[in-house]
């Protein structure tokens, strides 16, 4: 049977051949020997009775084109989110068709920020998870519909062996059902696992901010849950808030905004009024 191509398994083939490329100039036992070497990291645990805000570094966008000036400066952006308040920042590291790389990801890192960071990527192998790790992450996004049982186990094993967090996403019930499944394996260590609901089709890259809706009633319980993508203001935090999510994913409305600051801030008092 021959997988018909969309978005995101031409993503999935494009970050396979970039995970081969990559284990050619650093095998993945000298990458894991080196990763030993590197100061160790606390695991994030967020609170759940807050809303939390993960804010992205994304340079440019498939379905809205360039979000950033040739003159952007990631590091001032990294910046503006940690003062605005920001839980973690999310830093795109997919070259082709988001403009971002593993060395935007080392940038920020070398800041050394309060703000922990995450690699945002259509990652389909455990290295990817170590590389994300050695290029200075807290934590990755790992997308359900790409990945089969047997490479989402290996990867989220991969995280907890670094004491990384990741990012479950999902954005049908069918995905849903199966990171339920895998979280709830989980014993010990459930906040390194979030789930994360997107409202944007990544096969056809369409936008149903009803997703949310359609997903809630099953979200998983003692998980802090993330509304990824449509979000762009402070009503709609207050819409999936009484939804029950307990963090957004937000790039766009802060890469578009001329103070990411101000935004961000607004939108965290916005959440802050809203919670139970």
């Amino acid at each position: 049977m021959i997988m018909k191509e969309n978005f995101l398994t031409v993503m999935a083939s494009s970050s396979f051949r970039r995970y081969q490329q990559s284990s050619e100039v650093l095998s993945e036992n000298d990458l894991l020997e080196s990763i030993k070497k590197m100061e160790a990291i606390e695991p994030i645990v967020l609170s759940k009775t807050d809303f939390h805000f993960i804010t992205e570094i994304k340079k440019k966008s498939p379905s809205m084109g360039p979000l950033s000036e040739k003159s952007f400066d990631i590091k001032a952006q990294a910046e503006q989110y940690t003062k605005g308040g920001a839980s973690l920042i999310s830093v795109l590291t997919e070259p082709t068709q988001f403009s971002g790389s593993l060395e935007d990801l080392n940038a920020i890192s070398q800041m050394r920020l309060d703000t922990p960071l995450m690699r945002k990527d259509f990652l389909v192998h455990p290295y990817q998870v170590s590389e994300a790790r050695y290029y200075g992450a807290h934590g990755v996004l790992l997308i359900v519909g790409m990945l089969n049982d047997d490479q989402l186990e290996k990867m989220i094993l991969r995280c907890l062996e670094h004491k990384m967090f990741a990012i479950l996403e999902v954005f049908n019930q069918l995905e849903l059902e199966r990171a339920n499944n895998r979280i709830k394996k989980t014993d010990g260590v459930i906040d390194s696992l979030l789930l994360g609901v997107n409202c944007r089709n990544l096969k056809s890259l369409t936008v149903d901010f009803a997703n949310f809706e359609k997903l809630a009633n099953d979200l998983p319980k003692n998980t802090i849950c993330v509304a990824e993508s449509g979000i762009y203001g402070s009503n709609d935090i207050k819409k999936v808030i009484k939804m029950g999510y307990r963090a957004a994913l937000i790039g766009t409305s802060l890469m578009q905004s001329e103070d990411p600051q101000a935004t961000l801030q607004k939108m965290k008092a916005a959440a802050s009024k809203h919670l139970k």
